[in-house]
């Protein structure tokens, strides 16, 4: 269900295509074009990747521990779960998700067993495909390859920050920054702290979402 458009992004690539047949191809002189992030969708529609997300995806699934850190928080600040979608929401879930993770790191660590190898050892095919799915600090990342003659042919990576920063995508739908830009109040336009704010709340690597 991932697939990136390209309509506004500095790329001559083909839109609509999953990860796994995604192509790079740059075209920096694009009409209309204003960014070398593609616009990822999960189904058609954009996603915010990260903490809060997790954070809330937890909470709607009641699972512990996360749901009653979240709710302690609530409590305590008399903030409500509307309002954790913000830039209070995006810092404090990464507080909170640091609490959670200090306290399972005993646990974790008491589950690594001495001397164990740190690797599985493989032999590349000639010719296969895979993915990677997991969860990073900034959120959802996934990784692409194809491999021909015992070489990578193709290779993808949708990062956190493609997800977050996405420009328009080809229907003209904001990605989550953009869309957290709308109606932001700005006092001063010479310098525009306000939206800084909406964007660092998003913890953005443009570099690695731009690969």
């Amino acid at each position: 269900r991932i697939t990136e458009d390209v309509a506004y992004s500095w790329f001559r690539s083909s839109s609509g295509l999953h990860p796994s047949r995604g192509e790079t191809q740059p075209d920096p002189h694009k009409p209309n074009a204003y960014s070398w992030v593609k616009a990822p969708r999960y189904n058609g529609e954009p996603m915010e990747v990260g903490s809060l997300a997790r954070l809330l995806i937890a909470q709607a699934q009641n699972h512990e521990p996360a749901t009653s850190a979240l709710n302690s928080f609530l409590q305590k600040t008399g903030h409500t779960l509307q309002e954790m979608v913000s830039v209070m929401g995006r810092h404090a879930a990464r507080a909170i998700e640091s609490l959670l993770l200090v306290d399972a790191l005993e646990r974790w660590i008491n589950n690594l067993v001495p001397d164990e190898p740190p690797c599985v050892e493989f032999t590349i095919p000639d010719r296969c495909e895979g993915m990677g799915l997991t969860e990073a600090a900034r959120g959802a990342l996934g990784h692409w390859i194809v491999v021909e003659d015992r070489k990578i042919a193709r290779y993808q990576c949708v990062v956190p920050t493609t997800w977050n920063c996405s420009p328009k995508d080809d229907r003209g739908k904001r990605g989550p920054v953009e869309e957290a830009l709308i109606g932001t109040p700005v006092a001063n336009e010479a310098s525009p702290i306000e939206a800084v704010r909406v964007v660092r709340s998003f913890d953005p690597c443009l570099a690695c979402a731009v690969h």
